[in-house]
């Protein structure tokens, strides 16, 4: 995400200097001319940026000028803030000393501070100037607008659970992962594992084994917790008391938590859903396993993990994970007619369809690559449009993931994509406060 980031930076920097260019105090330091030169690079850097979107560009030696720029960028925001708050400075220090006409006079430390300011705004157009020739040996050329035709189409309304009826291929999966958990054993606290890569689907076939009428009898208390690259046992437990009270929980004690747990758990079967782990030591684990072992639980308890990683079943001493297999071609296909074709989507013609099984075969079976791709060409109404997704290079570089590159690409605005380049950097399932978002 480099060229987003870059991109936002860009345009937030131009705002900024449009800004102080029109401070009085840099009128009166003769620095407004500075600014303005200043303020060309950047727009030229942001129509550099325009360009290098609408060529999708991927290969290393753009990923290595992305970076640079990203880097010169950073510098020329730090100056730009140290700048504003320099001049905020002193106008606050003049009108508390009522020194007007001293500060305004062209004294020695004034001259000092016009001379350093115009020596780094040289260095940050050199550096500028420099970025800009090496876009041209990449082959970018400066594009001051970009046109996209965005079609009108109805919003869908995605429900806060997935339903049954819009899942595709996995009734064996969820028959088997429904008879594991509500199989009887004699284990103290059995862990079971769910274990396949990225975007096979994982959370959403557990959501559908959590949801279950059978497994919901099954265990009077149920809980689920995300728990991504951040495996602490203190965060899992307090996790829990919030999944059963619905109420805050920031307990560091151990003790205070497994109190806690023991006046909702104690005596009962229980679920327990550790979602995307990622932990890889043992005795990390064992932490969390004593500690859920003290709250009690009646036999049959079951913890049900997802994962990536096989060393993460190895941690949790996990012998026989269910392994989530890719989805056949056929309900790839239905995945995909359902994404694409229904709701407002293009009529499934004999050409669509055609040109739809051929991408649909390129996502390999993933169902995350399958979903992006139909909610990418949903939008698209003529056969032009879904040939420019058929034939765009990015299929041959990036795999049975493309789908997710080329839904990015397509975004209608520059504004989306920092947007969306903003969200990515937020950890699974966290909170992203409105007034954050409104201020990309």
């Amino acid at each position: 995400m480099a060229e987003a980031i870059a991109s936002d930076l860009a345009a937030g920097l131009i705002r900024q200097l449009v800004s102080l260019a029109m401070n009085e105090v840099i009128q009166v330091l003769k620095l407004h001319e500075d600014l303005e030169t200043l303020r060309e690079r950047f727009e030229l850097t942001a129509a550099l940026l325009n360009d290098a979107g609408s060529n999708n560009l991927i290969m290393s030696t753009a990923r290595m000028w992305f970076n640079k720029l990203k880097d010169v960028a950073r510098v020329a925001e730090a100056f730009i803030n140290e700048l504003e708050y320099e001049l905020t400075r002193r106008k606050v220090e003049n009108q508390i000393y009522h020194k007007v006409r001293g500060f305004f006079s062209p004294s020695k430390n004034t001259l000092i501070y016009r001379f350093k300011v115009a020596r780094k705004i040289k260095y940050i157009n050199t550096s500028f100037d420099k970025i800009c020739k090496r876009a041209t040996d990449i082959g970018l050329r400066p594009v001051e607008h970009l046109i996209f035709i965005v079609q009108h189409s109805e919003v869908r309304h995605t429900p806060p659970f997935e339903e049954e009826s819009l899942i595709f291929g996995r009734d064996d999966d969820l028959s088997f992962l429904v008879n594991m958990l509500c199989h009887k054993n004699d284990e103290g606290l059995p862990v079971n594992a769910i274990l396949g890569m990225g975007g096979q689907g994982k959370t959403t076939l557990t959501r559908m084994v959590y949801n279950k009428d059978v497994v919901v009898n099954m265990f009077p208390e149920r809980m689920w917790v995300t728990v991504s690259d951040d495996f602490d046992f203190i965060k899992i437990l307090n996790q829990m008391v919030v999944s059963l009270t619905s109420r805050p929980s920031v307990l560091e004690n151990a003790e205070g938590l497994i109190k806690d747990l023991q006046e909702k758990l104690k005596g009962k079967k229980f679920l327990l859903v550790l979602d995307d782990v990622w932990n890889e030591k043992p005795e990390e684990w064992e932490k969390l396993g004593n500690s859920l072992l003290a709250v009690g639980g009646a036999r049959d308890t079951n913890i049900l993990v997802t994962t990536r990683r096989q060393e993460v079943v190895d941690a949790m001493r996990c012998s026989d994970p269910y392994q989530v297999q890719k989805l056949s071609e056929e309900d790839s296909w239905e995945l995909f007619k359902h994404r694409a074709f229904t709701d407002g989507g293009v009529l499934e013609t004999e050409a669509f369809a055609s040109l739809g099984r051929r991408m649909v075969k390129r996502c390999g079976g993933l169902p995350l690559a399958i979903k992006t791709l139909g909610g990418l060409l949903y939008s698209k109404k003529t056969e032009q449009e879904w040939l420019r997704i058929h034939d765009n290079e990015t299929w041959k570089l990036e795999g049975a993931l493309s789908s997710l590159r080329l839904s990015y690409n397509n975004l209608p605005y520059s504004s989306l994509k920092r947007c969306f380049a903003y969200c990515s950097s937020i950890p699974k399932d966290s909170y992203i406060w409105k007034d954050k978002i409104i201020e990309i």
